[in-house]
């Protein structure tokens, strides 16, 4: 009885330390197993960790250079460039049918490019502007406009090279003109239409513009120098009539130089004063007249050092409803010398322009003239850019 107590007793004691040995090389199986698990992950940790470091080193490069973009971008964000082709054939019935000049001849009928304008503009600051057209329809590739402009208040200040704004018709721009070329006034006594200068326009709702300018006057034709000290001065008034139309006034005086032996000598100073009166119109929708009329003097070589001179012209369009079409009629006028008899030239013009689309038209024209007699028919096809 005794001994299987005994036995009992040693079973009972034994029994639990077999389990108890197998959980803990099970558990530290499982620790060691946890170790190399955590060493595996800490080393892609410290990978990642290093591709997170060069991520944001990349990133901070990019970043920066956005920022010297920006700089950039916003140096030149009111810079805008564009332009315009015309290209033309004419028939001119006052050309020979075969040119005798070989530098500057032109036969009766001709394909050519009138103009290949481009024009860049910049406003780097709301009261800064600056523009450059320049055109490469020549030989050589020539500078039209080069000026800045400085806003303050209702005041304009314009200075530098640009369109001499006395005649309307000479501040169009030629991408807008109905009939091929301008007034002959407008030709004659303002030559490429542009002079170098200041001028300073105020400008206010309701209330007349008024522009006031010191222009060179008469310049070299390869420099652009001023011939003369005596510079010219121009004034010119715009009032609005209403919702109707606009009426202007201007004048301008000041000495010019004239090679009126056509040696290439400039020995003659003549007078430039001009005066001018102007009407837009437009009475019905659709319609408009507008009108012109110079008197002054200018230089007639080959007679008078200064000649007194008039001139103008009336033009009227009107734009089809629901068709891209416009008609027009223009009668222009301009006696170069009113002391002479029977040399005052005359044009009419009549014509079509079709709208092909934002940046493309046609125009065809023709035109009567006298002193010289021609006739002459011009399709002129234009691309805006």
């Amino acid at each position: 009885m005794k001994l299987a107590a005994s036995m009992f007793l040693l079973a009972f004691l034994l029994a639990p330390v077999t389990p108890q040995c197998v959980d803990a090389e099970k558990l530290q199986n499982e620790i060691e197993a946890l170790k190399r698990l955590v060493a595996e992950k800490s080393a892609e940790l410290e990978k990642l960790q290093q591709q997170l470091k060069q991520l944001e080193e990349a990133l901070q490069s990019l970043q920066k250079k956005q920022q010297e973009s920006d700089k950039v971008v916003r140096k030149f964000s009111g810079l805008t460039v564009g332009g315009y082709i015309q290209m033309r054939y004419r028939r001119d019935t006052s050309l020979p049918v075969d040119a005798t000049k070989v530098a500057d001849g032109s036969a009766r009928e001709n394909f050519w490019i009138s103009r290949a304008r481009l024009d860049i503009r910049w406003t780097p600051h709301p009261k800064v502007f600056a523009r450059w057209h320049v055109d490469a329809a020549h030989a050589r590739l020539r500078t039209y406009d080069a000026y800045l402009e400085l806003k303050a208040g209702e005041s304009t200040i314009t200075m530098g090279q640009f369109k001499v704004p006395l005649m309307e018709e000479v501040l169009e721009s030629a991408s807008v003109l109905l009939t091929p070329e301008r007034s002959r006034a407008a030709e004659t006594l303002f030559p490429g239409n542009r002079d170098r200068g200041v001028a300073l326009t105020w400008s206010k709702k309701g209330m007349p513009t008024i522009t006031f300018a010191i222009l060179s006057g008469t310049r070299a034709r390869e420099t652009g120098d001023s011939l003369t000290t005596r510079k010219s001065w121009l004034v010119r008034i715009v009032q609005p009539v209403g919702k109707v139309g606009t009426v202007w006034l201007g004048i301008i005086d000041g000495k010019g130089r004239a090679d009126v032996n056509n040696d290439g000598t400039l020995e003659t100073t003549y007078d430039r004063e001009r005066k001018l009166v102007g009407l837009l119109l437009t009475p019905v929708e659709r319609l408009t007249l507008r009108a012109e009329w110079l008197i002054g003097k200018g230089s007639d070589r080959f007679y008078s050092p200064t000649a007194r001179v008039r001139g103008g012209y009336v033009q009227i369009s009107y734009r089809l409803p629901k068709l891209p079409l416009t008609l027009y009629a223009k009668r222009d006028e301009f006696d170069p010398d009113r002391d002479k008899p029977d040399d005052t030239f005359t044009r009419n013009a009549l014509g079509v322009q079709w709208d092909m689309n934002l940046a493309t038209r046609l125009n065809l024209t023709w035109e009567k003239q006298h002193r010289p007699n021609a006739t002459i028919w011009t399709l002129q096809t234009q691309v805006r850019y």
